[in-house]
């Protein structure tokens, strides 16, 4: 069977269904923001410097950027739902290696075996719910998976704040297992329904290339309006510090930010659904920009209150956009090349963290001088993600018809 006659929708998932796969992908920045708070404790437990611990943060993001891109080749080479087992396998055995390492040697040894199969565990679900779900449903089924990431990104401090301090650094590892179970549970119960049947898909059309207009647009849009998020992620807590803040009030001032896009997620899924991808995500980004623009008027001297409102419409905007963002680019590709796709563009994430980090290094000390230049540089990236999205689909996408893609599908390669 070739890629273009594959069904869209072999084994559909329900809501329920996509919460189950979806939390293997919340593992991911889970325990990426979880280990943060556990380093002192890690580190004097191993009587090392907490900057020699923090190389457990480096190995994980170094091991995602470069293992997503090929793990999703290998999802579609061996099938997604095949590589989700195998990714949460892995993933909980390192996890339980990290809590028994004796010597922190092992730990990051450890580690690093965990942040590759968790570099497994984004392609190879982002393909899965593409193949599981009709067109239809598609964006609120992503929207479901980006609230799902956002409950992950944003509980990791909090869980391993707590769980470090009652039982251990070492459960914040061995809290993964549970997901695991429940996420694995989904996944077998899924091949079960489609008769234990988890062939890779076939070849991929000759002229179906990842890189046509809209994955590119797609990839571009979600790298410009991460660089800006990790604007507000970095540079809210060096302003409130500078002013006095603990720690714990600046963690509840960036919920703010989170909360928009995990209750929003769903809905700008559906709104794209109905009405194409373009809508939505220019809506999104010009409300994102908007708050971002008003952060860039009151610069540091920011009342907190403008703060906290800023905060969520920022987050409201990129709940609408980003699940559009991840449909449209998954839809413009061929399905054997869904994985490869999705690991591709979980890159863009990196591309625009990595940007705001070098960039707050550069322009901003310690006192908050210097944010203006990063409000500003973000005010542009979102102004510049809104003429990309011109590039993305302005009607619901069609299911490909059995004689060949259509052009709202593949987009036009580049």
């Amino acid at each position: 069977m070739t890629d273009i006659e594959r069904p869209e929708a072999a084994v559909p998932l329900s809501r329920w269904g996509v919460i189950g796969v979806a939390a293997a992908v919340g593992l991911v920045p889970l325990n990426s923001t979880m280990i943060a708070v556990a380093l002192p404790t890690i580190a004097d437990d191993f009587e090392i410097s907490v900057g020699r611990a923090s190389i457990l943060i480096t190995v994980y993001l170094v091991a995602m950027l470069i293992g997503q891109p090929l793990s999703g080749r290998l999802s579609d080479r061996i099938g997604d739902r095949r590589s989700v087992n195998i990714a949460l396998l892995g993933f909980a055995a390192f996890s339980v290696a990290c809590a028994v390492s004796g010597s922190f040697s092992t730990l990051v040894v450890a580690r690093g075996g965990q942040a590759v199969f968790a570099s497994a565990l984004a392609p190879s679900v982002q393909s899965l719910l593409r193949s599981g779900t009709a067109p239809e449903e598609r964006g609120r089924m992503f929207g479901i998976l980006g609230s799902v990431l956002g409950v992950g990104a944003a509980s990791g401090p909090v869980v391993g704040g707590a769980l470090t301090e009652i039982f251990g650094w070492q459960a914040i590892f061995l809290v993964n297992l549970p997901v695991v179970v429940i996420a694995l549970i989904v996944s077998i119960r899924l091949g079960a329904m489609a008769g234990d049947n988890n062939e890779p898909p076939g070849p991929a059309a000759p002229h179906g290339r990842i890189l046509n207009r809209v994955f590119t647009a797609s990839f571009s849009a979600q790298a410009l309006s991460t660089l800006a998020q990790y604007t507000l992620l970095l540079l809210t807590p060096i302003i409130l510090t500078a002013r006095g803040w603990e720690s714990g009030s600046i963690g509840l001032m960036l919920s703010t930010l989170t909360v928009g896009m995990i209750v929003f997620g769903p809905a700008g899924g559906r709104a794209g659904d109905r009405s194409g991808r373009r809508r939505p995500i220019f809506f999104g980004l010009a409300i994102a920009m908007a708050a971002m623009a008003g952060l860039l008027l009151a610069g540091v001297d920011v009342n907190p209150v403008l703060l906290a409102v800023m905060l969520t419409v920022f987050g409201i905007g990129l709940g609408v956009a980003v699940p559009n963002f991840m449909t449209a680019a998954l839809e413009s590709v061929p399905h054997s090349r869904t994985g490869s796709a999705a690991g591709v563009l979980s890159m863009s994430r990196y591309v625009g963290s990595i940007t705001t980090s070098l960039a707050v290094t550069v322009f901003v000390s310690t006192d908050a001088g210097g944010s203006r230049i990063l409000f500003a540089m973000a005010t542009v990236s979102m102004a510049l993600a809104m003429v990309v999205a011109t590039w993305l689909p302005g009607s619901p996408t069609a299911p490909p018809a059995a004689s060949g893609p259509t052009p709202d599908l593949e987009g036009e390669p580049l």
